[in-house]
C-alpha cells in the first residue's frame, strides 16, 4: 500500500528524470510528449497534423541548411589555411607580402 510520502518521493524522482531527459535530448523528449498527448487526447485532426509537419519540416530544413553552409565554410577555411600557413600580414618571410 502506497503512502502519501511514497507518492511524493516517486513524483520527485519522475520530475528529476524528466528534467535530465529534457536537458540531454530535448527533441526526443518533445516527440515522446507529443506522442503521449496524441494517444491520451484521442488523436489530432489531419489538418493540424499537416500544419505541425510543415512547420516542423521547415524548422528542421532551416537548421540542416544552416549547418551545411557552416560546415562548407569551415571546410573551405581549413583548405585555405592549409595552403597558407600565415595570414599575409603575419608572413615571417622578409620581402614578401
Amino acid at each position: 500500500m502506497l503512502l502519501s510520502h511514497d507518492v511524493e518521493v516517486r513524483s520527485q524522482e519522475v520530475a528529476r528524470f524528466l528534467r535530465r531527459e529534457v536537458q540531454a535530448a530535448p527533441y526526443r523528449t518533445l516527440g515522446l510528449a507529443l506522442t503521449a498527448g496524441y494517444v491520451l487526447g484521442g488523436g489530432l485532426t489531419p489538418r493540424l497534423v499537416r500544419v505541425l509537419m510543415v512547420v516542423g519540416g521547415r524548422a528542421v530544413a532551416g537548421n540542416f541548411l544552416a549547418a551545411a553552409v557552416r560546415g562548407a565554410f569551415d571546410q573551405w577555411r581549413m583548405i585555405d589555411d592549409a595552403q597558407r600557413p600565415f595570414p599575409a600580414a603575419w608572413d615571417p618571410t622578409p620581402g614578401t607580402g
